[in-house]
């Protein structure tokens, strides 16, 4: 058995959200999560990079490095705050998935996303270090700027459309609607947002 997700498996989770969510849940829902984390990981740690302007500051070497070392257990924090915030959220709509059933709909249905490093890669190769900073790096109208700029609208598409097929996959583990997922996932962003204000607030009184 191959340790990370097939390509097909990929592919399938887009366009068949509920069908392979069923049988991941059915086979073992922990399948290949330390896997999916470690991917994600270390695309959001390069996604972090950019909006934190780190290609001003740093080598390409360095931001690479770094998100390696730092993709596991970033990736794993993210996934399982995001999956215990909606898995008890969840339970105000009486969703019937354990905690394991819900981290594998929201892991599943993120993994697609893992793609998205083909892109990066893309973006890296066309301007370099540029590619991690906040604003555009090209603004000449040519091939790389449109290059670029289809890249940069695919790794959009792909978010978004991951999003959509985490409201099927959670739809399916707990038996209610797609509305109710949409509901359940607004409801669980703005409780880590909140959560993280709230820290930020305590943090800031206490030194000041």
């Amino acid at each position: 058995m191959s340790q990370f997700p097939s390509f097909a498996e990929l592919a399938l989770i887009l366009v068949k959200p509920r069908e392979v969510i069923r049988k991941i849940i059915s086979a073992n829902p922990r399948k290949h999560f330390v896997w999916i984390a470690l991917m994600l990981g270390f695309l959001g740690c390069l996604d972090m990079s950019a909006l934190g302007d780190l290609g001003s500051k740093y080598s390409i070497s360095s931001i690479l490095i770094a998100s390696l070392v730092l993709a596991f257990p970033y990736g794993y924090a993210i996934l399982s705050l995001f999956s215990v915030t909606v898995f008890w959220v969840s339970k105000l709509f009486k969703g019937r998935a354990n905690y394991f059933e819900t981290r594998a709909a929201i892991s599943w249905a993120f993994a697609p996303r893992v793609l998205n490093i083909v892109f990066w890669g893309v973006n890296i190769a066309l301007v370099g270090v540029a590619a991690f900073h906040l604003e555009d790096p090209i603004t000449i109208l040519g091939p790389t700027y449109y290059t670029y700029q289809l890249t940069t609208f695919l790794m959009a598409l792909l978010v978004i459309w991951t999003w959509v097929s985490s409201l099927q996959t959670l739809s399916e583990v707990n038996g209610y609607s797609a509305w109710i997922s949409l509901a359940v996932v607004v409801l669980s962003t703005f409780a880590i947002m909140g959560f993280w204000v709230l820290i930020s607030m305590l943090f800031t009184i206490l030194h000041t």
